[in-house]
């Protein structure tokens, strides 16, 4: 019988899966346990939870058996708090990321904030020098607009056989 490698455990591929409560994606089992689905992601690499591969290549993506959370749940509600860690139970008894695991999603949080306000500044950055480039061609044609209605002015008030023979 030829077993199926997915993180965390194996299976048998003919073992009945229906038996279990079930499977769900990352994105779930994330707010499930009030993490990010990166940690989750962890959490399945370090083998704390039992998941299977589901897709290839970019369409790959993961299943949590749901048995799985339900222990993960447990054992981290039973921990101890201990330094290194933020233990907060919330209202529905779910314990929070460690501080590392916090620290690192304020980062790449921080890091995306900063990168969009670096776009946003480039972006003002352009549009001002567009607007003065603007304001600068605008004034421009308006000066060749008088000195051009200036000189037709002249040219108006030569006489008409002046305008015609020149001089």
């Amino acid at each position: 019988m030829e077993e199926e490698t997915s993180h965390g455990q194996t299976r048998p591929q003919d073992a009945d899966v229906s038996a279990t409560s079930g499977w769900v994606t990352t994105d779930v089992a994330a707010r499930a346990v009030r993490v990010s689905p990166r940690t989750i992601r962890r959490l399945i690499d370090r083998g704390e939870l039992e998941a299977k591969a589901e897709g290839e290549g970019v369409e790959r993506r993961w299943l949590i058996s749901v048995d799985s959370l339900h222990a993960l749940r447990a054992s981290r509600m039973s921990e101890d708090t201990g330094p290194g860690s933020v233990r907060e139970v919330t209202s529905e008894g779910l314990a929070a990321d460690s501080i590392a695991d916090v620290l690192r999603e304020m980062s790449a949080r921080l890091e995306l904030r900063t990168a969009e306000a670096i776009e946003m500044r480039t972006r003002l950055e352009l549009t001002e020098q567009a607007q003065s480039t603007r304001e600068e061609e605008a004034n421009r044609l308006r000066e060749e607009n008088e000195r051009l209605r200036a000189e037709l002015e002249a040219e108006r008030s030569k006489g008409f056989w002046r305008r015609l023979f020149g001089g």
